[in-house]
């Protein structure tokens, strides 16, 4: 019998959140010190962190089916889950475009490209279909040296340009050794090194020295340093990213190696200081994060039209200069400290609402219909195959 883990849930609900506050934020990065290094700080760790847990899950379900099949099972392709993450992937593509059309905004369409929030379902499609052909060789690859690998293709894949956001390669092939290390290792045993009585106050407090270090970093960072959230995307080429770091092109294999290491360590640091226990509703949101990142992004682009920020803190007696929007150094909010900081925990008050708001189970649409669409697509290339080999048998 399937269970959930109550502390994975808790992990993703509060990365879904950050998701939502960072796309909440990105349009006001040049306009305030605050929203600049909050925002930078999420996006070092965040996506990363969904591709870890979602590395885990990956094994976790490989593990029940083989179970279910009986010690030497041998687990199959899931069409089901290539197809279904397809569909919702396509499906948001169609959504944000439509949505974007609505707002006057007519951007343009990627057929077989994908820069912008559809890329993780499409990766996640594509991580399915990899890692089934990985599993014909674990028994002859040790995990590490396949760790090993994806680390080296992540560092050399910047150097060709070329890659880009088709099939969203870059960041498949980017974050290809984050998704390897939570596949490879053993959801249940990540679960009892956590929370092992006699390590569990250890690792807390160092998750928490993690936290808030990483947080003052950001905090006490040059303007120009939120630069390096162009790093952690993992679509970026070393010839791109030369515009903003001269050393990238010469340096770039070891800092992306680098980035990584400093993305897993705040990823530990969060489960570290997540509980493992049931939080009502806020595990529930951990539970159905497809459905928010799904609806999220249209209501996100309403905010910046409606200037909703800017609005917040004129109520509590700051000023926006439109003039001014967009420009360095944060010049177009005015006002007193208190006044942004007041502002921005009511948007992130907001945002929590849309997070809980999209996690309601009528949300569940298109996204249960688009799933179940690519399990009848998979169920049927399964079957058609069964015909073919009692056919040729």
């Amino acid at each position: 019998m399937k269970t959930r883990i109550y502390k994975y849930d808790n992990v993703k609900a509060l990365l879904i959140f950050l998701v939502v506050i960072g796309h909440m934020t990105t349009d006001y990065v040049s306009d305030s010190h605050l929203v600049r290094w909050i925002t930078l700080w999420i996006y070092m760790f965040h996506m990363p962190a969904f591709i870890f847990i979602s590395g885990l899950m990956h094994k976790q379900y490989i593990t029940e089916e083989k179970a279910s099949l009986g010690i030497k099972g041998e687990t199959k392709l899931r069409w089901d889950k290539v197809w279904g993450l397809f569909f919702c992937g396509y499906g948001l593509k169609l959504f944000l475009q439509f949505t974007r059309t609505l707002m006057g905004q007519h951007p343009l369409w990627h057929t077989i490209a994908e820069p912008g929030i559809p890329w993780y379902l499409f990766v996640m499609a594509e991580y399915e279909l990899l890692f089934y052909l990985m599993r014909r060789i674990d028994s002859k690859v040790k995990p590490w040296a396949v760790i090993t690998g994806a680390f080296a293709l992540s560092a050399v894949i910047g150097y060709f340009p070329v890659i880009g956001d088709t099939f969203c390669l870059s960041r498949m092939i980017n974050f290809l050794p984050i998704y390897s290390i939570g596949y490879y290792l053993d959801m249940k045993t990540v679960l009892a090194f956590f929370e092992d009585a006699r390590r569990k106050t250890v690792l807390a407090v160092g998750g928490w020295i993690v936290i808030i270090g990483t947080m003052l970093l950001c905090y006490f960072a040059k303007w120009g340093a939120y630069s390096w959230r162009k790093w952690f995307t993992g679509r970026r080429s070393y010839e791109f990213l030369t515009d903003f770091f001269s050393y990238a092109y010469k340096y770039g294999w070891c800092i992306r190696i680098a980035v990584w290491a400093f993305a897993i360590l705040i990823t530990i640091a969060i489960i570290a200081v997540i509980p493992d226990r049931n939080s009502g509703f806020i595990t529930t949101i951990g539970s159905r994060t497809i459905q928010v990142y799904f609806w999220h992004r249209p209501l996100c682009y309403l905010f910046r039209n409606w200037m909703v920020l800017p609005k917040l803190v004129m109520l509590f007696g700051g000023t926006y200069d439109t003039a001014l929007a967009g420009q360095a150094k944060g010049l177009a909010f005015g006002g007193s400290t208190l006044s942004m900081v007041a502002a921005f925990a009511v948007y992130c008050l907001i945002g929590a609402l849309i997070t809980a708001f999209f996690s309601l189970k009528i949300f569940e649409h298109p996204t249960k219909e688009l799933m179940d669409l690519g399990r009848k697509l998979g169920d049927h290339m399964g079957n058609n195959k069964t015909a073919k080999n009692q056919k040729s048998a």
